[in-house]
């Protein structure tokens, strides 16, 4: 079992969380990571864009001008891809860029960076983050305690009172353990976790499989 200091919040060590080696202690796996990331990312992508064909352009009843005479290039209508306000050629059309993962292969991309910033010194363990009111000051002053930014926030409670604190700082995110993933994780350059995150994460991913996914949905895109 690995080990990790746990904190106060006001940076004073408390105590000691065992780390289950199967999750916290992996080697990194560039490929598979890269691989998880790549697909959470097309996943979060919308896929609505569009663009119109001639069928889809209006206008273009008649001739824009005479056949001949005018020294131009002869035109049959005014949706064409070669006249202005025209249609477009081979555009983007409405599509699911959705990538479907096993969830074991999810679970383990999550392992690997959960490992990877433990060996480099960025997982930082809190006893507990306890707010009274919104304060986005007590936010900073946690994280400057810590000496971390860009931090990933994890709890296994929603707490709108941290949420709505932590939202206006620069690359500071909080999302309930149970639901961070590989792309969470690396958007950042550290993670703060607590102690019942701490338990919660290992309680998911103590059997390999990564169960729940918060950036898993579909894309919406509609159909062309």
């Amino acid at each position: 079992m690995l080990e990790a200091a746990i904190k106060n919040m006001q940076g004073q060590e408390v105590g000691k969380v065992s780390l289950p080696q199967e999750i916290f202690g992996l080697d990194a796996n560039k490929a598979l990571l890269h691989q998880v990331v790549v697909a959470l990312q097309a996943n979060k992508r919308q896929g609505t864009h569009a663009t119109k064909t001639r069928a889809l352009v209006s206008g273009g009843g008649r001739k824009p001008f005479r056949q001949k005479g005018t020294g131009n290039a002869r035109q049959g209508s005014r949706r064409s891809p070669l006249m202005r306000g025209g249609a477009t050629v081979h555009g983007p059309m409405p599509r699911s860029y959705r990538q479907a993962l096993p969830r074991k292969v999810k679970g383990q991309a999550l392992k690997i960076m959960l490992s990877d910033r433990l060996r480099t010194g960025n997982l930082h363990v809190i006893d507990k983050i306890v707010l009274d009111s919104y304060s986005t000051k007590t936010i900073i002053a946690l994280l400057s305690t810590f000496g971390i930014r860009k931090v990933l926030v994890s709890d296994v409670r929603s707490d709108d009172y941290l949420y709505r604190s932590a939202r206006n700082i620069y690359r500071t995110d909080v999302k309930d353990a149970l639901h961070i993933n590989a792309l969470d994780v690396a958007a950042h350059d550290c993670l703060l976790v607590t102690t019942a995150g701490i338990k919660s994460i290992s309680a998911r991913l103590g059997g390999g499989d990564d169960d729940t996914d918060g950036n898993d949905a579909d894309s919406g895109a509609a159909s062309a």
